[in-house]
Parts: C-alpha cells; structure tokens; sequence
C-alpha cells in the first residue's frame, strides 16, 4: 500500500517512510538544532509579548494572566539566551576547526 511519493516518483510504503525519515533525523547537526530552536523561541517570544499587550487592555479582569505570560516571557527569554550561547559556541568550533560531523 502507498503511502508516499519520494521526489523520483517511486512509490514508499509506510515503513520505507519512515526508514528514510529516521536517517534524515538522525543527520541533523547539533548546530542545525540549535538554529530551530531559536526560531522556534522567537515566534513563542512574539507571542508572548502580543499576550501581554492584549492583556494589558483588561487588566482588572486578566491581571493574573498578564502574570503568568512575563513568568513565561522571562523563562524563555533566558533559555533563548542559552541557546544562542551554544550557538555562538558551535559556529566557533565549526569556524576553528572545520565542519563537525
């Protein structure tokens, strides 16, 4: 049964998917990890920042809110902090001593 079309046309069952789905996680980089996450902060940052605005309008009725989101701006703030320290970190290595595999 066909579960998928690869980019030649041949025809995948569910199991040859994901074999091949398995080897193309598992060559991801560390560094290209590191580069997802912090995309993947920056869009929750975002968000974060337009909650609070939002909640900032009824603040009387959504104070505890407006709470919950700066704990959470500030939590994430932080560990984007990290991985862009890691980041910074890896691209040095990959600059002093070539690509790591």
């Amino acid at each position: 049964m066909t579960f998928w079309k690869d980019k030649q046309g041949n025809e995948l069952t569910f199991g040859e998917f994901m074999s091949r789905w398995k080897k193309g996680i598992e060559g991801v980089t560390a560094l290209q990890q590191l580069k997802m996450q912090i995309n993947s902060m920056c869009i929750m940052i975002i968000g974060l920042i337009c909650g609070i605005v939002i909640t900032f309008i009824a603040i009387e009725r959504l104070w505890w809110l407006t709470i919950i989101l700066f704990g959470g701006l500030f939590n994430t703030l932080v560990q984007f902090l990290g991985v862009w320290q890691k980041k910074k970190m890896l691209e040095n290595i990959e600059k002093e001593f070539g690509r790591l595999e």
